[in-house]
């Protein structure tokens, strides 16, 4: 044994010296600004005697076998990527040299008349997807949005909300950097389309995992939208206005009224530097920016919709102060006025008293926003790197509202419960502090690194709510007349520590600790007024509650880095501790161990084709409303209460993702599967009382909703899209579906006597089945037709384990609808948007003909002028049919929506761009090690 290792020692030592005579190898990956690979590039060696070429393999890999000189030259070229030169002067040896990687700027390239472009429009790169903006054709003056509806696996819905594989775009980048702190529709409907090199989707895990590539943990989809070189240097400015009229009749109440929009979006852009400025006031239902929190916690559904007047103004900037200091941020404001009619229908479950409410909603709220985000990053030298993020923003809400409410038992003689009215004044103001700070120092060890994140945060509120009672008929659950008033803040600071170590080539170990502290106080104070006007503090409904929510989380991870695949490997131990204290009730403290293992793979097949799959587990906290223990009287029927003895959510969450894109033809397939299993879910327990309860008069006839905790929640996903371009893409057909599968789980308590003696409890499990199937066939004529025909089918489909037959919880839905564009007469659009809706298993819902059109013409030097007559919902059918299934409720609304109306708009643009410099060569000296630079100079023209 010992003679064969000699043998083999000797024999490679042999072979060492055979190849030192005759040349060493040359090896290196030739990738593009994402980082993917590029298969097929032309590399050609220079030497002062000779050349020679290869070309990359599917991998992307080049290399020269036998080099015989330690000075040369490399020039890399590639369809629809600028070609590069570099010169190299390597140490003397004979060891083979791995060089670094030359990277490709993706630009269409012009040879001889013909405009050349990258074969594959969609690549992929582990967590990112790009596709190129050039093969999804648009008219001039269209937006982003126009082309990233033509995209596969992205979805945009009518309100501009954008979907990708399945899960909603949370943020927005340009140029890699976030825009208006994130808001998508910011950008993607004002951006115009002829400005962008390509758009990327990718999956976020935070600025850490950015730099230590340890993708763990909660990701967000992003949208990254990257400019084209040459329109680097110039601006774009945009702006419209319209006026029109309603076309209703008298609706809802309302008579027919002005229409009328304003907007301005002005983009300017010089090198580094960003400069974006967007309006908007109208009052059509279309809104800037999208704006979240700041409203009441509802545990039967979102508030609905109506018809909205917007006020918004946004400001984002960008630029390099410095080689050393980059800066880039936004402000926004939205000033928004609601006028909202709605009816619902809700039938509680119940194992013994189900119930059926009908209600009525009319109000008027004015929500005003601020946004404000800022990030600076420094780099003082090339091993040490910060990163400042102050924020802040702010809510303040008005509503003033008048509810009707009838409760009648679900029994053969419809008992009537309660019947009552509310007129509702409220108004909320709620101001946000926060500030995170990231380090990261990289040690001179390839691959060692520490960073550290630290967070903090302070939320206030201020809330005033004065709901006033008529009861008709039934109890008087809540007092007539309360005058609400809470006060709360939240304080919540972090900590994030990260030590990468390198122990091989291509792996590494990340030691990783995380704390989060998050306290909350709130003082409730209720007072209730007499019919004299007398102001009297209620102690039964006031309450002050604080809680503190403690995560430590210990990992430990192993990587692993390859040319094809990546993976992590890790453990991770989350102790948490959950405290609260009232002065109505004792101290509660609640510790928890959670320990999960931490799985990350990424297998990069090729740039068109990857594998993924994840697995973690999170810790999540109750909110305030689900741990205070003061019974909330602001809804009389549906009184509130927390319970302080609430443990944490503990979620084990795994994903697959596998994507395909056929290699030129454009043939593209998305499918992805998730699977959430929650340890210590909190639920709701819905406690029916019988109207002649008189342990508490005030609960008589009303359903108390409490929270405890219980196992066996589970829900799954799976989404699929397949897209069939052909013809170059004129004709397109998509394919896409999804499939949710929810195991809810809620508790329902029946007091069956006038004391609360005797109570049946029951567990309900409603097992909810969501399929929806979409077909879509595009048809894409330059300057001729732009249209698509699709066909969307959806079923929610609830069963839950204590049945009750009197319930219908099917629900269907059919979406028929065709779009597009006829152009004619060189500058004229003829544009139609129509949707046929039918509804099944829907408590008196129509189903409408929706049309929207319009007709255009483009004129002025350039076509700089646009006119257009539009007409909005020409049949005057729109409608608004929401449902809502759980394990304790059903509910099926119909909201207000706007109807018919025309406008006449005229819009005006303006761009001005200049061309972006050459591409820049550099000679470099690779040794023992290091890499620095020897020379730089301007390359004017490259042969190919």
């Amino acid at each position: 044994m010992k003679f064969q290792y000699f043998f083999s020692v000797a024999l490679l030592f042999y072979s060492m010296q055979v190849y030192a005579q005759t040349g060493r190898q040359v090896t290196g990956l030739i990738k593009d600004s994402t980082g993917a690979t590029l298969p097929w590039a032309t590399v050609k060696l220079f030497t002062d005697k000779e050349s020679s070429v290869v070309a990359t393999n599917s991998s992307g890999r080049f290399t020269f076998s036998s080099v015989s000189v330690n000075q040369f030259s490399l020039m890399v070229s590639s369809l629809g990527y600028q070609g590069v030169k570099r010169h190299y002067i390597l140490a003397s040896g004979g060891t083979t040299v791995e060089l670094d990687p030359i990277i490709l700027k993706s630009d269409p390239i012009t040879l001889r008349g013909i405009t050349v472009t990258n074969a594959n429009t969609v690549k992929i790169k582990e967590d990112t997807i790009e596709y190129d903006a050039a093969a999804y054709k648009v008219r001039d003056g269209a937006v982003i949005e126009d082309a990233i509806r033509k995209m596969p696996g992205l979805e945009v819905s009518k309100d501009g909300d954008i979907t990708a594989e399945g899960k909603k775009v949370n943020i927005v980048r340009l140029n890699g950097k976030d825009y208006m702190a994130g808001d998508v529709k910011s950008l993607t409907r004002n951006l115009p389309a002829n400005l962008v090199q390509n758009v990327q989707v990718l999956n976020d895990y935070g600025d850490q995992a950015n730099i230590t590539g340890i993708k763990i943990g909660n990701s967000q989809k992003v949208l990254n939208i990257n400019i084209k070189k040459d329109k680097n240097d110039g601006y774009f400015g945009q702006g419209t206005a319209g006026i029109g009229r309603d076309a209703t009749g008298e609706r809802d109440g309302t008579k027919n009224g002005v229409r009328y929009v304003t907007s301005t979006n002005v983009f300017s852009f010089h090198g580094k530097r960003q400069i974006t400025l967007s309006g908007d006031f109208n009052n059509t239902n279309t809104s800037l920016f999208t704006f979240t929190g700041g409203d009441r916690p509802n545990v039967f559904g979102s508030a609905p919709k109506g018809v909205t007047t917007g006020r918004s103004l946004g400001f984002n900037y960008r630029d390099d102060w410095s080689k050393k200091v980059k800066v880039y941020g936004s402000y926004s404001l939205a000033d928004n006025s609601v006028y909202t009619t709605s009816k619902t229908v809700q039938n509680n479950l119940s194992g013994q008293f189900p119930s059926i409410q009908n209600s009525s909603n009319t109000g008027n709220t004015q929500d005003l926003r601020h946004r404000f985000k800022f990030n600076v990053e420094y780099t003082p030298d090339t091993v040490n790197y910060f990163k400042f993020i102050p924020t802040f923003s702010y809510s303040g809400v008005h509503i003033d509202q008048t509810f009707s409410s009838r409760l009648q038992a679900q029994n053969i003689s419809s008992t009537l419960i309660s019947d009552y009215t509310r007129h509702l004044l409220s108004h909320a103001k709620e101001p946000n502090f926060g500030l995170s700070v990231l380090y990261n120092h990289r040690f001179q060890k390839r691959g060692r690194n520490f960073n550290i994140l630290v967070t903090s945060g302070t939320t206030t509120n201020k809330d005033y709510e004065n709901p006033v009672y008529n009861y008709l008929a039934g109890n008087a659950n809540a007092p007539v007349n309360q005058m609400i008033n809470t006060n709360s803040r939240t304080d919540s600071a972090g900590l994030s520590l990260s030590y990468l170590e390198p122990i091989g080539k291509k792996s590494y170990l990340e030691f990783s600790y995380q704390y989060h502290n998050a306290g909350t106080g709130v003082d409730r104070l209720t007072d209730t007024v007499t019919n004299a006007g007398n102001v009297n503090r209620d102690p039964d409904l006031s309450n002050d509650y604080n809680f503190n929510f403690i995560t430590n989380d210990f990992r430990i991870h192993y990587q692993v880095i390859d040319q094809k695949y990546k993976f992590i490997l890790g453990l991770a131990v989350q102790p948490t501790l959950l405290k609260g204290s009232s002065s109505v009730s004792a101290l509660t403290q609640k510790n928890i161990y959670n320990f999960s293992p931490v799985i990350h793979y990424v297998y990069n097949y090729s740039e068109l084709q990857a594998l993924a799959f994840d697995y973690q587990g999170v810790s999540n906290s109750p909110a305030y409303y689900q741990l205070q223990p003061v019974i909330d009287f602001s809804e009389a029927s549906y009184p509130m209460q927390g319970n302080p003895d609430l443990l944490p959510e503990y979620n084990n969450s795994f994903q697959v993702r596998y994507n395909k894109f056929g290699d030129g033809t454009g043939k593209t397939f998305f499918a992805n599967l998730s699977l959430t299993q929650t340890k210590h879910k909190i639920v709701v327990n819905t406690v029916t009382y019988p109207r002649n309860y008189t342990a508490d008069p005030s609960l008589a006839g009303a359903i108390l909703t409490k929270y405890q905790n219980a196992s066996g929640f589970y829900d799954a996903t799976i989404y699929y899209a397949f897209a069939k371009p052909w013809a170059k893409r004129k004709y397109s057909l998509f394919f896409n579906g999804k499939v949710t599968y929810s195991n809810n789980i809620s508790y329902l308590t029946d007091v069956l006597d006038s004391l609360g003696t005797i109570q049946t409890i029951q567990r309900n499990m409603a097992k909810n089945l969501v399929m929806s199937q979409g077909v879509r066939f595009r048809v894409d004529l330059p300057d001729i037709l732009d249209a698509e025909v699709n066909v969307n089918y959806s079923i929610n489909k609830s069963k839950n384990s204590l049945a009750d037959t009197r319930i219908d919880n099917n629900f269907q839905t059919i979406t028929l609808g065709t779009n597009g564009n006829l152009y004619f007469f060189k500058n004229w659009t003829l544009n139609y948007n129509y949707s046929k809706v039918i509804y099944e298993g829907y408590n008196g819902a129509t189903n409408p003909n929706v049309l929207n059109t319009y007709i255009e013409r483009r004129f002025l030097k350039n076509n700089i002028g646009t006119l257009r007559f539009s007409i909005y919902d020409a049949f005057n059918e729109n409608t608004g049919f929401t449902a809502l299934q759980n394990a304790y409720v059903i509910s099926q609304s119909n909201v207000n929506r706007l109807g018919r109306h025309y406008l006449l708009t005229f819009t005006l643009r303006l761009q001005k761009f200049a061309g972006h410099p050459p591409e820049e060569c550099q000679v470099v000296q690779v040794g023992e090690g290091s890499l620095h630079l020897i020379l730089k100079y301007k390359i004017q023209n490259i042969p190919f």
